[in-house]
């Protein structure tokens, strides 16, 4: 996905938050995923898909 496209998935998805719900936190984390795509967020997705949890102290 390329630069463009993410800040047009952004756009829109702040477009149907402000028609709707006036704008709430998790669109804003939302739209900070999709832009910035940290490596943190891949990382958690990535423990989701091979069933491990948290990591343990």
């Amino acid at each position: 996905m390329n630069t463009t496209q993410r800040t047009l998935l952004s756009i829109a998805i702040l477009a149907v938050d402000f028609l709707v719900f006036f704008l709430p936190l998790t669109a804003l984390f939302l739209v900070y995923i999709i832009h910035v795509n940290p490596p943190w967020f891949r990382e958690f997705l990535d423990r989701l898909n091979h069933g491990s949890g948290p990591p343990e102290s």
